[in-house]
């Protein structure tokens, strides 16, 4: 079993009992210790970036060399940010975060702009939250038809609510999900298993977190791990879900920006026109 937590967000009235400051990291990894009944956990993770305070402090080391946490992780960070962090802790010779968690999944992939390629870079483990993008990818809900009662996307929760609307506005979604439906029917699988299939064999992942209700889907969606897709599946699936991005500087143009080209520029003009 390997123990993973996270501060970061409030937890009571005090108003230091939010942040990434010492004295809230500290507060909050003594109180999981001691609801756990534990007195190491495996990996400690920063819920989000705190602008108020220094990444230096946040990243001082004391758990780590006193043996209440073994690893660093990071969680809802920006690709400058967690770069940030990484070069902070190893110039100051302090242990180097090595996980993140960011949101991915074939509806939700601008993590691929910034965010991958530095976890890549840095040797940063991916642990994406929301594979299944809150139930959407599941295959549960249908194109222009009210979300169901006992689904997460027509529970009434406002949080939920947001989501889903979110979610279901833009056609793009549901044409990746008519493939994973698609896929999934071609190969003999559920379409949630296809979705965690997918954001498992992406770059620098190194395992999704999954979210299940029962024990009957937690045991359908471990099945994912062993599941192939097959190259062609994952074509489909990569070109379906791609981000749209504007021209810069993510699309076309900004990615030419970054090329380097020798005695002319033309070559880059003539690429794109």
């Amino acid at each position: 079993m390997f123990l993973a937590t996270k501060a970061r967000f409030g937890t009571g009235p005090d108003v230091n009992e939010v942040g990434n400051s010492r004295r809230n990291l500290s507060r909050a990894l003594d109180a999981s210790l001691t609801r756990l009944g534990r007195e190491n956990i495996d990996l400690y993770q920063l819920h989000g970036w705190d602008p108020l305070t220094p990444i230096g402090e946040t990243l001082r080391d004391d758990a780590v060399r006193a043996g209440k946490i073994t690893y660093i992780g990071l969680s809802n960070f920006t690709g400058w940010q967690m770069q940030l962090a990484i070069s902070t802790a190893r110039a100051a010779g302090l242990h180097v975060p090595v996980t993140l968690q960011p949101q991915y999944s074939l509806v939700s992939r601008e993590i691929e702009f910034e965010i991958v390629p530095a976890a890549l870079h840095d040797g940063i483990g991916l642990l994406p939250w929301s594979p299944l993008a809150a139930g959407f990818l599941s295959g549960k809900y249908k194109r222009d038809e009210k979300a169901p009662s006992d689904a997460r996307g027509g529970s009434g929760n406002p949080m939920n609510d947001y989501i889903f609307g979110d979610l279901a506005a833009k056609e793009l979604n549901w044409d990746t999900l008519d493939t994973v439906r698609a896929i999934a029917g071609q190969i003999g699988a559920t379409p949630a298993q296809v979705a965690y299939s997918w954001v498992i064999n992406r770059p620098g992942v190194t395992a999704p977190i999954a979210g299940a209700r029962t024990l009957a889907q937690l045991e359908s969606n471990l099945v994912a791990a062993d599941l192939d897709l097959g190259d062609d599946a994952t074509r489909r699936l990569d070109a379906v879900s791609a981000p749209r991005p504007n021209d810069y500087p993510h699309g076309p143009f900004g990615v030419k920006q970054r090329d380097r080209y020798v005695g002319s520029s033309e070559q880059a003009i003539s690429e794109l026109y």
